[in-house]
């Protein structure tokens, strides 16, 4: 390549900069979406491995319904050599003065696995000293370094401690719980853990250990999630459960030989009895029925069940790594746009660059250049503005999309900042796609006019004949549209490929808008269907059994109450290969017909209501979606240390916060072979002030076996903090919309203008004002715009339904409707940008110098 090629390559470069820059913007736009968001996956995952390594989160959890021994910690010596384990002390409570449930737990001299991570403070060091988690902070403001912590729970749990009184030394994040809500579920309360808090070891009176957390040595530097990952896992789980399996009949004759040496003084006060009184003595028969009872129950002690389990139950685990696979999805089809529009933008540009330049072509072809040596222009136009753009895009969109997306999920795990990585696969694969849509469009634009004379190329070409068009032959609507108004037409049919380009420019513009418009209506509405619509009742109320006068009474004579409704309310999770175990709200209304006043079960797309029956569950829309499951299958589900159940659905209803089933008293008595004990209230208040709803919570729990008040006020607020990056979200989504619009307008609109500089030149001669010569443009731009957002709103509904699909979380749904007023908002905005490129447009056309134009041969 000769210095002067170059420099007519560089000189066409400068007096056509606007096409230059727009296809680079094009490009830079694509590349930038498609490399940053595709890095996002990655990113997130490699924080995640990082966070484990360093906080050595344990592989597996040994757990046993009668406690971990001595003995059992025996069994894990043996294997030393193969795997690390630590042994933790802990007693779920249920605070009744702040109404929260808390797992505390001793924190171990030294943590060899799962160790925590300080926020803010220290770890205690001192017997009265204790750190809590993060989320209490959150949940309990008034909570702070230096201030003091007190335990005061009931009697019972009280003792378990050797003291109550602590000073707040610091707040942690414990790699067990990777969400910043969910600290997963218990048998106290209302069921679920609000958060955890760690003290010295001796604070908890208790013998036994609570669980053993276990690490294999050949998982170190295995990176989680992948298939090794879980081959190997699996292999260890079953180590685990074959090594402890021997240790359950051991433990059986533990506890009867337990069992029976505190019977032994009773056993001898009955013969003691035998020898004074005589058999038929009543209080001999009383005696003997006593130690009889006890001696079948000591029989009927039953193995203890060593429970296994690896990473996937620690709460957000699971979830986090489908969350990243959710991003990757996104990353698949979200760039199409860009890329598909990119494509066309660059095959119209360059097939006007080849156009313009036919005259010189011809020359250089006079002159003896070959084929490959004209082309080669063109080849390095695009190719310099494909390279440029890539360059840009991808240090752009690597080094913020990646932490925009992590950010908006920062606000729902406890997991450190991520560290951008270039992922060169990805960045070689973009850099194809860019320099396919710049050089495979001047390829195809070249491939007639290479093989055309020299003597036809320096000829002008000839104008694209018109056409009769379809419309004419209305001769009723025809005849009465004016003469700018049939040129308009006329110019839109004329140049097709122009209208395809710009109505599927604006089209995936509008689209765009519509999804992010869309994904604020469906979270926002979340709000409104679930808590106002869906649930009628205003608090929960657990109790440690069955509800007693007093308790009635005292719930009945709060100033807030309105209504209630008995049921039995707790928490099961849901088990099936394949998908992360869930965690669902078991709720057995006493009176299953009076449900209806406080929950609306209905089906999301009919409304059409649904009677809770005797022959199946109703669960959430979620919950079926996650299992594949409808009404007449059956859904796997384990309450508390029972065995594993299978529940048949006779319904799906409607449900977009966390999970639910619903089961009738005579259905859970078939199912789980029990009685229900309804243990809980769904509440109504007559008023809904702050303060008060407070007050009714603090007044209920100092009545005798009231263990918890859940607020739905309070819910509501917690839900619902996460969702505040939406709006971020939305801006994101409506910017890159705009600058797409942008691009695509101005360039289309400047080869329109290009190409029709005599038309205009001309016109403007013939006495067209200023105003006028922009208006002859702007209603084909505007007619086209407006078939742009008709068919984009076609394609923003598809573009809508599959993020929410792909963006959901397990126990979040979104609400799947768009208002009609986001359409109207993506619409009006969709029509600034048209009047903007319009309004820069305007200028240069009042700069257009009407001699030269009419004198070129174009």
């Amino acid at each position: 390549m000769t210095k002067v090629y170059l420099k007519m390559l560089f000189r066409e470069i400068r007096h056509s900069k606007a096409r230059f820059i727009s296809i680079m913007l094009i490009i830079f736009m694509g590349v930038a979406f498609y490399t940053g968001i595709r890095a996002s996956g990655p990113d997130m995952l490699q924080a995640a491995t990082n966070y484990y390594a360093k906080q050595r989160l344990a592989t597996q959890t040994v757990q046993s319904t009668a406690g971990i021994t001595p003995a059992d910690l025996k069994i894990l010596k043996q294997h030393d050599h193969n795997l690390t384990w630590q042994a933790t002390k802990s007693v779920d409570i249920n605070q009744l003065n702040n109404n929260r449930v808390v797992r505390v737990a001793e924190i171990p001299t030294h943590q060899r696995l799962n160790r925590v991570k300080v926020v803010s403070g220290r770890l205690p060091k001192r017997a009265n000293e204790i750190v809590l988690d993060q989320q209490a902070r959150t949940l309990q403001p008034r909570l702070r370094l230096g201030g003091t912590y007190r335990i005061a729970t009931t009697k019972g749990f009280n003792r378990q401690f050797t003291r109550r009184q602590f000073k707040i030394v610091g707040f942690v994040n414990s790699p067990r719980y990777l969400e910043t809500t969910d600290r997963g579920v218990t048998t106290v309360g209302k069921g679920t853990l609000d958060y955890f808090a760690l003290v010295k070891p001796g604070t908890l009176k208790q013998s036994l250990y609570s669980r053993v957390d276990v690490a294999f040595d050949n998982l170190k530097g295995v990176t989680p999630y992948t298939a090794a990952y879980n081959r190997r896992s699996k292999t260890n789980t079953a180590k685990l459960k074959h090594w402890f399996r021997p240790q359950a009949a051991k433990r059986q004759q533990q506890l009867q030989r337990q069992a029976r040496q505190q019977l032994a003084p009773e056993q001898q006060k009955v013969n003691l009895l035998r020898q004074q009184l005589p058999s038929s003595s009543p209080i001999l028969q009383q005696a003997q029925t006593r130690i009889k009872q006890a001696q079948a129950k000591i029989a009927t002690i039953d193995q203890p069940n060593y429970l296994v389990t690896g990473r996937s139950a620690n709460p957000g685990y699971s979830e986090y790594h489908e969350n990243t696979q959710r991003v990757v999805a996104l990353s698949t089809v979200f760039p199409l746009f860009f890329i598909a529009i990119a494509a066309l933008i660059c095959l119209t540009t360059m097939t006007r660059m080849v156009a313009e330049l036919r005259i010189q072509m011809g020359t250089l072809k006079a002159l003896g250049y070959s084929n490959a040596a004209i082309g080669s222009e063109f080849l390095f136009y695009g190719g310099l503005a494909s390279l440029i753009g890539t360059l840009l895009g991808v240090a752009f969109g690597v080094n913020f999309f990646p932490q925009f997306i992590a950010q908006a999920y920062g606000n729902m795990y406890n997991l450190p900042a991520i560290h951008v990585q270039y992922i060169w696969s990805d960045i070689l694969i973009a850099l194809v796609i860019a320099l396919a849509c710049t050089i495979g469009s001047a390829l195809v634009a070249l491939r007639v006019d290479l093989t055309s004379l020299p003597a036809t190329l320096m000829l002008p070409k000839a104008p694209k004949a018109g056409k009769t068009l379809w419309l004419e032959h209305w001769h009723t609507l025809w005849n009465r549209l004016s003469f700018n108004h049939k040129v308009t037409l006329r110019n839109l049919f004329r140049y097709k490929q122009r209208l395809l380009m710009t109505v599927l420019g604006i089209a995936g513009c509008m689209a765009m808008m519509i999804t992010g418009f869309g994904l604020k209506d469906s979270i926002g509405d979340i709000s409104v269907k679930q808590f106002n619509q869906l649930w009628h009742y205003d608090a929960i109320v657990v109790r440690t059994g069955r509800q007693t006068a007093a308790q009635q009474q005292a719930l009945h004579h709060e100033a807030l109450y309105r209504d209630d409704l008995v049921l039995k309310q707790s928490q099961v999770t849901v088990q099936k290969a394949g998908v992360a175990n869930q965690t669902a709200s078991l709720s057995v209304p006493q009176h299953p017909d009076r449900l209806k006043q406080f929950v609306v079960l209905r089906d999301r797309k009919t409304h059409r209501r649904q009677a809770l029956g005797n022959h199946g569950a109703i669960i959430d829309e979620k919950l079926a979606k996650l299992y594949g499951v409808k009404a007449g299958d059956r859904l796997p589900v384990k309450l508390g240390n029972q065995p594993l159940k299978s529940v048949r659905i006779a319904a799906v209803a409607e449900n977009y916060v966390n999970h639910f089933i619903y089961l009738s008293p005579t259905y859970y008595r078939q199912v789980f072979r029990g009685k229900p004990v309804f243990n809980g209230n769904l509440v109504q208040f007559n008023h809904h002030a702050k303060r008060q709803q407070d007050a009714f919570a603090n007044n209920l729990l100092k009545h005798k076996g009231l263990l918890n008040v859940t607020l739905l006020s309070t819910e509501k607020q917690t839900n619902f903090q996460m969702l505040d990056t939406m709006n971020l979200v939305v801006i994101i989504f409506v910017v890159a919309a705009g600058a797409l619009a942008l691009v695509v307008l101005y360039n289309l609109t400047n080869i329109n203008v290009s190409e029709r500089i005599r038309e205009l030149s001309t016109i403007k001669v013939l006495g067209f004002y200023d105003r006028e010569v922009t208006m002859y443009i702007f209603r084909e731009n505007l007619i086209l715009t407006v078939l742009g957002i008709i068919v984009g709103c076609f394609f923003g509904n598809w573009l809508h339904h599959y993020i929410l699909t792909t963006a959901e979380t397990n126990n979040l749904m979104f609400s799947p409707g768009i208002h009609p007023i986001s359409y109207v908002y993506s619409a009006l905005l969709t029509l600034a940008f048209s009047l903007l490129v319009m309004a820069i447009m305007h200028r240069k056309l009042k700069r257009i110098n009407m001699l030269d134009a009419l004198q070129s041969v174009d």
